[in-house]
């Protein structure tokens, strides 16, 4: 049997009716009773508890896995409110599920090491493909999850996977994972089998100024930039304006103006968002920042959003090198969601027009993205990302 992929969508505020509505639309395309994967992305307007029960009901308890979001990406749209499905049944694609929950911030490689053994244990002995997997995206240290699940994987294996979210409020976030309902949590599922997959990831950004040396830091927290504290950086660039964002955090100075980190015989720089600014001048970043690194400011603006996606669409078309492309599924940080505004579905067309009308897209808005980042020597580890398009086909 091929493999059979369909999607559904509903933008009615009573989840009861969304969840028929979205499943209805999804099965009625699928055409076999047996769901293999559900995914299930819900915006911050929907009470999941409400949402979950009906779901696994009508979709007979399959393995189901998915996370509140920012935004849904779809063939024809770009939601900010609603419920989006993708039901995945095939006897080609091999599937393995799992979950971690309260992951435990005192040993968090650990958790992500247990995480990675708890979605093999079901797995088999299948060719393995591709790792996708969501995390609790107001977690601190996720870099660090991701090195205890390559700990078991590999860290040339391909990981994707991104950080909950609910636009910009980091209050009302929370995963899917069968028939439950969680929080500092991550579930995921591994690929393989027959399929094919290619993954891309950019995020256009470029940097400003002349480079300066991170001389102190620790983890995902810089505490001296050329023998400075590193809040300097800014200072320099937005004078006052770092004390507004220090009051009021998540700003637009964030979304545009990222640190830039180089990453040793990478052809792009990896970006950290600066969260917070602490009191002696530290900056705390959304992912591990390496000691010794040499960083920027960063800006992006709305074409520089575009090109990257375009750059990276039409790298996984090359890389699949013209086989049958089932689906593209795209993981965007909610920062480019809120760059690029009305802008956004543009975006989405240009990648539509890469692989064709008749490839479905499906895809959410996520709070840190994780993918294979690109090097000079075709290295493909994984890291966590900010700011960034990731875009996977699967065949």
């Amino acid at each position: 049997m091929a493999t059979y992929i369909s999607i559904g969508f509903s933008d009615n505020l009573d989840p009861l009716t969304a969840c028929k509505e979205a499943c209805n639309m999804a099965t009625s395309q699928l055409n076999h009773e047996r769901v293999d994967i559900a995914l299930v992305f819900v915006t911050a307007h929907y009470n999941p508890k409400l949402v979950l029960p009906p779901l696994q009901k009508i979709l007979n308890q399959c393995n189901l896995i998915g996370c509140s979001t920012a935004g849904l990406i779809l063939s024809d749209n770009i939601k900010t409110s609603g419920l989006s499905l993708l039901l995945i049944t095939s006897d080609d694609l091999k599937i393995g599920a799992g979950v971690i929950n309260n992951i435990d911030q005192n040993d968090i490689m650990d958790s992500g090491n247990r995480f990675a053994r708890n979605c093999l244990e079901n797995y088999g002995q299948y060719n393995r493909h591709l790792f996708l997997f969501f995390i609790d995206g107001l977690l601190k240290n996720t870099s660090t999850f991701l090195k205890g699940m390559q700990a078991s994987l590999g860290n040339a294996f391909p990981i994707i996977g991104g950080g909950n979210c609910d636009d910009f409020h980091f209050k009302n976030t929370f995963l899917f994972y069968k028939d439950q309902v969680l929080r500092q949590a991550a579930a995921g599922v591994v690929l393989g089998g027959h399929s094919v997959t290619g993954v891309c990831s950019y995020h256009g950004w470029k940097p400003l100024g002349k480079p300066r040396i991170i001389n102190k830091s620790t983890g995902n927290v810089i505490n001296i930039i050329d023998n400075k504290p590193a809040a300097h950086l800014y200072t320099e660039y937005f004078g006052e304006e770092v004390e507004n964002f220090r009051k009021h955090n998540l700003g637009m100075m964030e979304i545009l103006y990222p640190l830039g980190i180089y990453v040793e015989g990478s052809n792009e720089y990896l970006l950290r968002n600066a969260v917070d600014f602490l009191d002696d001048g530290s900056i705390v970043c959304q992912g591990d920042v390496p000691q010794g690194a040499e960083a920027h400011i960063m800006i992006g603006n709305k074409d520089f959003c575009r090109q990257a996606a375009i750059r990276a669409a039409q790298e996984v078309q090359d890389a699949l090198n013209g086989q049958d492309i089932k689906l593209v599924f795209i993981i965007e940080s909610m920062a480019r969601l809120k760059l690029l505004g009305r802008m956004a579905y543009q975006e989405i067309l240009e990648i539509r027009n890469i692989f064709g009308a008749s490839v479905p897209i499906f895809g959410i808005y996520t709070n840190g993205e994780i993918a294979p980042f690109q090097t000079v020597e075709k290295i493909r580890k994984s890291y966590l990302l900010n700011e960034s398009i990731v875009i996977t086909g699967i065949c």
